[in-house]
């Protein structure tokens, strides 16, 4: 049997495909008018028929048997063309097949279920969610494959839709059969669905996060520092506290200078210092400290690993806080450690603006790989000796806060 011959197999595949691409049901959910579907069917030519008679038979009875369901019904209607053959005479061979109904094209696709499931899921929203009707007509399918969560999804975008959330976690939804696992689950969906009825001034799109980005309070960023010296308000024997970093800035320490460290390690062995606290930066999280306002006032020395990373974070805080300086990231400190440097991952080349003369001039070797291929030095690699030395002019008195820069 020729291949070249269509099998009612493959045009069935024809209609799963478009039937899978949502534009049948697409056209059902927002009331279109249905348009009768007909597909060609590539049948034998008369030559074919004289030569490979037995073979079109077998073709022809396979195609009027799978164009009936078993107990007999046509499956869809067949239109025909005569061919003429001086061996065989007029002979009738499909030349396409028409579906007349919507519920023609179901039935043969065995998609009724799926009917079935978006007339309920059109009701429900109708009744609960008036807005989002436009949405099932679009996606339909999305629709669908939500079928068994769909009306808790509507009683939570009206939970959240009623209410100022601004003073909410996501735990604080109080929906039957919805917790924040739920929530979590389905929070692509969910976004979608509050894009379309929550007005624009209540939507962050700013924001990475589902909570913040609709208005939730979002899981609070924490701060962990060391006291270098000893602070009144703190009992003795406590050196280290760990705050929420919005809470922070109702505590000023009253300290001269703000050492911000990117290794845990290095923070937890950092020396005490005068007059001053130590804070773990870890990494960009650094942008968080934005919201403490009185770290304006302070000297602020951050200390980072001499890679490209890590001159980008403090460009990153420099542009925070212009009053930043650095230590022990310049070309004497890389050049004292021949032998603990390794290789960064995925170094960066962004420009950098907020860098001094002298960090430039590093980061750009390290950019050009004027060192050695994507060089980093990691700070808990560096001599300790060269940090206390490094720390010097803060163990006296003798240089002011904001006297411009000891490194």
């Amino acid at each position: 049997m020729s291949s070249r011959w269509t099998r009612v197999d493959a045009l069935v595949a024809t209609l799963r495909t478009r039937w899978d691409r949502g534009r049948y049901l697409r056209d059902y959910a927002s009331g279109t008018g249905w348009q009768p579907i007909t597909l060609p069917v590539k049948a034998p030519n008369a030559n074919e028929l004289l030569h490979d008679f037995d073979a079109v038979m077998q073709w022809a009875a396979r195609f009027r048997r799978d164009s009936h369901t078993a107990g007999g019904r046509p499956r869809f209607a067949v239109e025909t063309r005569t061919i003429q053959s001086r061996g065989v005479g007029a002979n009738e061979v499909p030349a396409r097949i028409r579906l007349d109904t919507f519920e023609q094209l179901y039935s043969l696709l065995g998609t009724k279920d799926d009917v079935l499931a978006l007339d309920a899921i059109i009701g429900q929203t109708a009744d609960k969610a008036p807005a989002l009707l436009a949405w099932v007509e679009r996606e339909p399918l999305a629709a669908i494959s939500l079928r068994e969560n769909w009306e808790r999804l509507l009683d939570t975008v009206d939970w959240i839709t009623a209410r100022d959330t601004s003073q909410f976690y996501l735990r604080h939804i109080d929906v039957a059969g919805v917790d924040t696992k739920f929530v979590e689950h389905h929070q692509k969906v969910l976004g979608r669905l509050l894009t379309v009825t929550l007005p624009g001034e209540r939507i962050d799109l700013s924001q990475s996060s589902f909570a913040r980005r609709f208005g939730f309070r979002g899981k609070p960023d924490y701060t962990r520092l060391r006291l270098l010296t000893p602070f009144a308000l703190v009992p003795p024997g406590i050196t280290e506290l760990r705050l929420r970093t919005d809470e922070l800035s109702a505590i000023d320490f009253g300290v001269a200078t703000v050492f911000v460290v990117e290794n845990e390690v290095s923070y937890l062995a950092f020396p005490e210092v005068p007059d001053a606290i130590v804070i773990f930066g870890e990494g960009f999280h650094v942008s968080s400290l934005d919201a403490v306002a009185w770290l304006h006032g302070k000297e602020i020395v951050y200390w980072g690993d001499i890679d490209t990373h890590g001159f980008a974070i403090l460009n990153r805080f420099r542009e925070r806080f212009g009053s930043v300086r650095s230590i022990l990231m310049d070309h004497a400190t890389l050049l004292a450690h021949p032998d603990q440097r390794v290789t960064e991952p995925s170094p960066t080349s962004e420009p950098l603006p907020y860098l001094t003369e002298a960090e430039r001039s590093i980061y750009d070797d390290l950019i050009e790989d004027r060192f050695g291929p994507a060089v980093r030095l990691e700070q808990e690699r560096i001599r300790f000796s060269l940090l206390k030395q490094a720390l010097r002019p803060w163990m006296t008195s003798a240089a002011p806060p904001g006297s411009g820069p000891r490194n």
